[in-house]
């Protein structure tokens, strides 16, 4: 099961966040092509791990040569960057270790940004002089610090929703066992019930 939510689709940035089962024995990829002067940041979290040191692999793959250009196989959680200077396709793909025994259910999160294509279009709209080169210069700073934070903002997402799955499967169990024990209580009332009409219908014999 795939839930995809495309957060932005805009001229410079693209951003995009999915949660998904990834099953044993699968490698799952999804496509995205770059083009020149994008940046990619993507950043997983598994959100039902098992042991402090669960993990799978992430990694970015060239789809036409096949070569890995950025791997991940941190515990829990992980992330990948990779800024591209030339326009390419890019396979974003995650496996299970070949130790792993249960499925994972992972949420994931990139964006891309477009720098190349936003500087051109600022160039191609300006007479570009000394002062509007240092006020582009620092809106592109502080654009690029936006990104960065944004970036800090999902990773504290990626935990919060790890606790709210947790939550949620605890829940999950605490009404199995409260409906057991109900149902033991409920038992045994009847058993009782039961014994002791049989208890005073002997002692009248």
């Amino acid at each position: 099961m795939l839930i995809s939510i495309v957060i932005g689709n805009y001229d410079y940035v693209k951003e995009m966040s999915f949660k998904f089962w990834l099953n044993l024995d699968v490698e799952e990829c999804y496509h995205e092509l770059l083009e020149k002067g994008s940046r990619l940041y993507f950043i997983y979290e598994i959100l039902n791990v098992n042991t402090p040191d669960d993990n799978i692999v992430a990694y970015f793959r060239n789809s036409y040569n096949r070569s890995i250009i950025a791997l991940s196989k941190t515990p829990q959680h992980g992330h990948l960057e990779f800024t591209t200077n030339e326009t390419t396709l890019i396979d974003i793909c995650m496996a299970h270790e070949k130790s792993d025994t249960y499925m994972k259910y992972i949420s994931v999160y990139f964006h891309i940004y477009h720098v190349d294509k936003a500087l051109a279009q600022i160039q191609a709209s300006e007479n570009f002089d000394n002062s509007s080169i240092n006020a582009h210069n620092s809106l592109d700073s502080i654009n690029y610090h936006i990104i960065i934070s944004r970036e800090h903002q999902i990773e504290l997402e990626m935990i919060n929703q790890k606790d709210f799955y947790l939550i949620e499967r605890n829940l999950l169990w605490i009404n199995r066992w409260a409906l057991i024990h109900i149902l033991i209580i409920f038992s045994c009332f009847l058993f009782q019930t039961y014994f002791i009409k049989r208890l005073f219908k002997t002692s009248r014999k």
